[in-house]
């Protein structure tokens, strides 16, 4: 699913809540999969084993008249990241039970982002607009869970990958087309996001480039299905994140989780997805539309090492009057 793809005539508004699950499983280096001890012989005392995030992002669209329509979206997210300890050092920094394995969880709402689009062109069979956002860092980038370590099982910072937004303002331009035939329709989209200062725990995240380019065609009426291919490339993380141990005091020639460093950051990816739409258009559902969609890697190239993405399913409805 893409955000932003489409245009209001003034007056029109829609509203609109999308939920996305994505899986992680496994770690990578560059495009080579990686087991758990290669990561500990790289000198890691903590590696992920897999992370599941659950995202729901609620979105408002309007158009005060034909030459923009204004665009709000925030997320409320939940996520979920285990770990492996290395074994050596498992008896120093591991839970009372003597696992080898935690896991930590954040939840909230993440960043608000605002934007407005603006059509250039408009056809009988094709449209085109440019988008111009910002991300504004209401999500918090301070979450803390009980993690085993020196000291036994305390409260500490988490990563930025657990975090729940940037704690950054970032710039979000965008291009997007859609042509319409009969029968059927295709389209694609450019955007990035660019990072304009660095937050208050001493990092910025990478800035991004992403393109998506989909093909739909009707089944029916009411029916059609999607097929999407989508490039992203994101830049690795600057800075050092405070808070985050970078050392393990009873084994200082070690480093801790490969999250707290900036070369495991950043990558580019390809995904391929297929969807589902359905949309009313007579009695009291008329205007509502549901889609699903699944999405998943078919070629994957990481910086440094990283969980490895399975799968992402997104499902959505749209109410537009």
């Amino acid at each position: 699913m893409v955000m932003g793809d489409h245009t209001h005539r003034a007056g029109e508004w829609m509203v609109s809540v999308r939920h996305m699950r994505m899986d992680m499983e496994g770690m990578r280096s560059s495009e080579t999969n990686r087991s758990s001890q290669e990561v500990f012989s790289a000198n890691y005392t903590v590696t992920p084993s897999n992370m599941t995030m659950d995202m729901t992002m609620i979105g408002l669209m309007s158009a005060p008249n034909d030459k923009v329509t204004l665009m709000a979206m925030i997320p409320y997210i939940d996520t979920e990241m285990d770990h492996e300890i290395f074994p050596m050092a498992a008896p120093l920094i591991a839970l009372n039970n003597g696992s080898r394995q935690f896991t930590t969880r954040s939840s909230g709402w993440g960043d608000l982002k605002i934007a407005g689009l603006f059509p250039f062109h408009r056809s009988e069979e094709a449209r085109a607009h440019f988008g111009l956002g910002v991300s504004l860092p209401t999500g918090s980038i301070g979450e803390t869970d009980l993690i085993p370590g020196p000291g036994g099982l305390l409260s500490r910072q988490m990563p930025a990958p657990m975090q729940l937004g940037s704690g950054t303002i970032d710039l979000m331009p965008s291009v997007t087309y859609v042509r319409q035939k009969e029968s059927w329709s295709f389209g694609w989209q450019a955007r990035a996001i660019a990072r304009l200062n660095e937050n208050h725990h001493n990092y910025r995240l990478g800035n991004q480039i992403d393109v998506s380019s989909w093909i739909s065609t009707n089944l029916s009426s009411h029916f059609s299905l999607s097929g999407r291919l989508r490039y992203n490339r994101a830049s690795e993380m600057r800075g050092t994140q405070s808070d985050i141990g970078f050392n393990p005091p009873f084994a200082p020639s070690r480093r801790t989780v490969t999250t707290a460093f900036s070369e495991n950051d950043g990558g580019q990816r390809i995904d391929a997805a297929i969807g589902l739409n359905f949309i009313a258009t007579e009695g009291s559902f008329k205007g509502n539309r549901f889609a699903i969609e699944l999405s998943t890697p078919i070629m994957e190239d990481l910086n440094g090492f990283q969980l490895s993405t399975k799968s992402v399913v997104t499902a959505g409805w749209q109410l537009a009057w």
